[in-house]
């Protein structure tokens, strides 16, 4: 089970979306994890990547890694694209250009079963600033802030990445409090040495992904009990098993524009 949500916040709607299921944590039938992304970044080029593991018990340590699977991405024309395995798990795409407005089919073929998924493209605004302050008391944090000028009128939706060389964290949010202003979103590390750098990232996503993100990241915070005090709970995502329905997989596909700002820890401010 852990190893569900390790993947889906790395590679951090609707009624079938919102639906939360309760497993069992040692007997539960291994079901397919997919994380899909298809991302626009600033030059043009779109990142494809698909990483497909099985869910494990929440007692085994091993990544159960899926290598012999077929993945394809369907666009607007018609056209099909071939993903190729790159690594354990990892499958990738060199010939999609995704474009604002379009549509796009994700199809996986795991041994008998396929599994299938239709997402928007959804797109985002850029960073305009990044910002350091200090935050001492329970323990000395470094407050890192990325600013952003939230569209006006419009439903908007973010999901945000936060990576140096030792952490990665994430977090999401949306326009409800802070249309057509400025937003940010902020990250608190510890122990964060002078001369660390940083990237953070802003995706798009729309409200059917918005839910899918935001019970995850509940079920991975640290609700200050430990591991068995309460079973774990996934939510379902937007992809569905056309061969057997009953056999969902957890995970997600989606179709975003990105955009990422770098920054240096200084001193303190």
């Amino acid at each position: 089970m852990k190893n569900i949500f390790t993947f889906l916040m790395i590679s951090i709607g609707l009624l079938s979306c919102e639906d939360v299921i309760e497993l069992d944590l040692n007997n539960s039938t291994p079901k397919l994890v997919i994380d899909a992304a298809l991302e626009l970044q600033e030059d043009g080029f779109t990142e494809a990547t698909v990483l497909l593991t099985r869910s494990s018990s929440f007692y085994q340590e091993e990544i159960d890694y899926v290598d012999n699977a077929s993945v394809v991405v369907t666009d607007p024309t018609g056209t099909n694209h071939v993903f190729t395995l790159t690594d354990s798990g990892l499958y990738k795409n060199v010939t999609l250009n995704i474009l604002d407005g379009e549509t796009y089919t994700l199809t996986i073929i795991d041994g008998t079963e396929t599994y299938t998924a239709t997402q928007e493209f959804i797109s985002t605004v850029p960073y305009t600033r990044v910002e350091q302050s200090e935050i001492t008391g329970f323990g000395d944090f470094t407050e890192i802030s990325g600013y952003f000028n939230d569209p006006a009128g419009i439903d908007n939706y973010y999901l945000f990445e936060y990576i140096d060389a030792y952490n990665t964290e994430v977090d999401i949010s949306d326009d409800e409090f802070s249309d057509g202003n400025e937003a940010l979103t902020a990250f608190f590390m510890e122990d964060l040495p002078v001369g660390t750098m940083i990237t953070l990232t802003i995706k798009g996503i729309d409200r059917r992904g918005f839910t899918f993100y935001d019970t995850l990241i509940q079920q991975t915070a640290d609700g200050g009990g430990g591991p068995f005090d309460t079973q774990p709970a996934t939510v379902r995502g937007n992809i569905i098993n056309t061969t057997n329905p009953e056999n969902f997989p957890y995970g997600y596909f989606r179709v975003s524009e990105k955009f990422e700002i770098e920054y240096t820890v200084v001193e303190n401010p």
